[in-house]
């Protein structure tokens, strides 16, 4: 019987030009680097995923960033409460009759004056009140519970303009000349009737009569 020793296994790179190549091969030793822990606090900071994230990015040469993008500021409320100021000089007593403009009651108003905010539907109307009331101050015109009544353009008085959202400079100018013709009518009339006390007009008494368009 023939001993398995003396096989001899054939040699397959014999005559076929190739040539034997040594397998490649290495054993890699386990790490021994110490893995995170997450949580932990030491002098750098607490080891976190984002603490780990920057490290990496300093070692591979690079610097670390932090991009700040400041929050939206929301803009500057309009200063209501000075605006009610300038309202209340220039209107006078008749700062009574001006909720008839927003639908509002006095004590709305008031919480304006006082710094509450406005509706936004009220806004604009509030700035126009404001407008008219300025020209009312530069021109030394101190209105009336009458002259606000008074007609002044397209059958309206001047709140009734400012209530449908008007110009309030304009309309403001408006009444001014209106009740100023006034003036000048009756002092005519007085010179006419030599001091004799002339009977009122309706629209002395602020009923609307005619559209006394300016």
């Amino acid at each position: 019987m023939t001993a398995l020793a003396d096989l001899a296994m054939p040699d397959l790179a014999t005559g076929t030009g190739y040539r034997p190549v040594p397998a490649i091969h290495s054993h890699t030793r386990p790490a021994s680097q110490v893995l995170p822990t997450i949580g932990a606090a030491g002098t750098g900071g607490i080891e976190s995923g984002d603490y780990y994230r920057r490290m990496y990015v300093l070692q591979i040469g690079y610097q670390a960033f932090l991009v700040v993008v400041p929050p939206a500021q929301a803009p500057d409320a309009a200063p209501y409460a000075e605006l009610m100021q300038v309202i209340k000089t220039g209107f006078g007593r008749t700062l009574t009759r001006l909720p008839e403009v927003f639908g509002v009651s006095r004590q709305t108003l008031y919480n304006w004056i006082n710094g509450e905010t406005p509706k936004p539907a009220h806004q604009e109307k509030l700035r126009q009140l404001a407008e008219a009331a300025r020209i009312f101050s530069a021109l030394g015109f101190k209105p009336t519970s009458l002259a606000l009544d008074r007609t002044i353009t397209q059958g309206k008085s001047l709140l009734q303009l400012l209530s449908e959202g008007a110009d309030g400079r304009e309309a403001a100018r408006k009444l001014v000349r209106v009740v100023q013709r006034g003036v000048e009518a009756r002092t005519k009339l007085d010179d006419i009737l030599g001091g004799r006390k002339a009977r009122p007009e309706a629209s002395d008494i602020g009923t609307p009569s005619l559209d006394e368009d300016a």
